[in-house]
């Protein structure tokens, strides 16, 4: 209990990198313990320079779990829409772990973002250790991501308020030049794939067409490359960091450069 109530939750300054990505790479290489593979983590997750990059973003606010003066672990935060927060990343060093710090850090990031209504995160299918824990903290499984082909990962959120996320958009509410849009609806139209040539660098890529549906409307998804394989006809998706544009005169919303599909349960 002494540990718990020591813990300060700091913004990281560029000078921590370093210390994080030793606690980062520590935590994430014990998940192969807890159902991985083997020794690995998130992109660049034991990149020092990455991890300088990332507390310099202006998009990402990284944040160190401090111990006293020891730096046991950090917590990555990005905003993706109005009242709409997401853990990017969280981890705790091997040796601070199952003594109640993951539990106390999300309460701490609670009174950091008092306005939040909605927080989400995403975590492997395999993992026996963050699955539960997550659960325990009061997030629930809303969906699945299918980034990576050989498995997939389980998607949380946890709804601080009731009603209707201010986040996610109804289709009747989107409009040509949104970006970062979350919306969601029933995938009832799906084409067969066709090949394209880009007009900038002249390379061959794989193209289909979606029709997404909610109760408000409907509107045409472009899905590019291997996006498609990640959609099912008949199937309920949200898509996070989307984007809408127009052709011919018709809305198209795409996914981002950053952007998730959601098979939602």
């Amino acid at each position: 209990m002494e540990t718990v109530n020591a813990i300060s939750l700091l913004r990281a300054d560029h000078q921590d990198a370093e210390i994080l990505t030793k606690t980062c790479k520590r935590a994430f290489d014990s998940d192969s313990e807890y159902g991985a593979p083997g020794p690995g983590g998130p992109p660049d997750y034991d990149s020092v320079e990455w991890n300088a990059s990332a507390i310099m973003n202006r998009y990402l606010q990284y944040y160190k779990i401090v111990i006293g003066n020891d730096i046991v672990g950090g917590f990555i935060a990005s905003d993706r829409g109005p009242g709409y927060q997401v853990c990017e990343r969280i981890w705790i060093d091997p040796d601070y772990m199952r003594q109640g710090i993951g539990q106390r850090v999300f309460g701490l990031v609670e009174e950091l973002y008092p306005s939040a209504d909605l927080w989400a995160l995403g975590t492997p299918e395999w993992n026996t250790r963050t699955n539960p824990f997550y659960q325990k903290v009061g997030f629930a499984q809303i969906g699945r991501t299918h980034d990576y082909p050989t498995w997939s990962g389980n998607y949380y959120e946890k709804r601080i308020s009731k009603g209707f996320p201010q986040a996610i958009y109804t289709i009747d509410r989107l409009r040509r030049g949104l970006n970062q849009v979350v919306v969601e609806g029933l995938v009832s139209k799906m084409s067969s794939p066709r090949t394209v040539s880009s007009r900038k660098t002249g390379e061959t890529l794989r193209v289909a067409n979606v029709s997404l549906n909610d109760d408000t409307g409907s509107i045409n998804l472009t899905l590019w490359n291997d996006q498609i394989r990640q959609v099912e006809k008949g199937t309920r998706i949200r898509i996070e960091n989307g984007y809408v544009k127009e052709y011919r005169d018709d809305l198209q919303l795409g996914v981002g450069e950053w952007g998730i599909i959601i098979t939602l349960l």
